[in-house]
């Protein structure tokens, strides 16, 4: 079982995203449309104890990528937006490509903070 900093972060993302009602997954094995995938938190370090961690979370939908799509994504991407405040710094539509398909998406950056205990 991971333990640790980065691993708190990815757990605390995941519960705030279930909290809103929209189902979560962290193996790319189990992305599909209607979910949202949190990807690998980035980080780094200042001091050895201060960690500024960034993790990438994609909000998948169905194809095609119309306007219903448009309209399912964008109403999940501000309902995290919302949640997270100011630690919702970026965001951007994108394809996933999940397997041999094509889904319409949106990247969401969620930037978060953390003090490592010494």
């Amino acid at each position: 079982m991971a333990s640790g900093v980065l691993n708190e972060a990815i757990q605390h993302v995941v519960a705030t995203i279930n909290g809103l009602g929209y189902k979560t997954v962290t193996d790319p094995r189990n992305a599909r449309p209607l979910s949202v995938f949190v990807e690998l938190p980035t980080f780094t370090t200042f001091a050895h104890d201060v960690v500024d961690i960034t993790i990438v979370v994609r909000v998948l939908a169905p194809p095609p990528g119309n306007q219903d799509a448009s309209d399912y994504i964008i109403t999940i991407v501000d309902a995290i937006q919302n949640a997270f405040g100011g630690a919702a710094v970026d965001g951007r539509p994108t394809v996933a490509l999940i397997g041999e398909q094509q889904l319409p998406a949106y990247d969401l950056t969620i930037r978060l903070g953390t003090h490592r205990s010494t």
